[in-house]
């Protein structure tokens, strides 16, 4: 994948590779060498432990095992989370609060060892209406290279 668009200061061009458990779902995300991760206090983000970074979806490359994924949808119904058949993994799902242009991916299934600066940040998902009206949700998008409708979503 080449983009020669201009890039801010920290901005994703680290090719960072990620898997389920099993490996029968492998893909691959562009990170930044600082990175932010959400810890959401949703019932299936805290249950299954998954840890959020959001990425644009044209920075994000899934490399084999689209024939492993299950997805599952629930409430509203707007979340298009997908687990590994075979592992039960989350390893990335479409995430409500973007639902068309992200992933959120699960930092525990990123090799995140080209990384030099991890910040967490807590969102409260249980109350999620109230949380995403509040602006609590933060993106790891680099606002240097965000459009303007991509500012207002995250």
């Amino acid at each position: 994948m080449t983009d020669d668009r201009p890039r801010a200061a920290g901005a994703r061009t680290i090719p960072t590779h990620g898997s389920c458990h099993c490996g029968g779902v492998e893909f691959e995300v562009l990170l930044g060498s600082s990175v932010l991760i959400t810890l959401c206090t949703c019932g299936i983000c805290f249950m299954s432990g998954h840890q959020e970074i959001l990425v644009p979806e044209e920075e994000f490359t899934l490399l084999r095992g689209a024939d492993h994924l299950k997805p599952y949808r629930f409430g509203v119904r707007i979340a298009d989370h997908t687990f590994c058949v075979v592992c039960g993994i989350m390893p990335f799902y479409r995430p409500r609060s973007h639902p068309e242009g992200f992933f959120s991916v699960n930092a525990r299934c990123l090799d995140l060892s080209g990384v030099s600066e991890r910040t967490y940040v807590e969102f409260d998902g249980r109350d999620w209406e109230a949380s995403m009206a509040a602006n609590s949700h933060r993106t790891n998008v680099d606002p240097m290279a965000a459009d303007d409708s991509m500012m207002r979503r995250g």
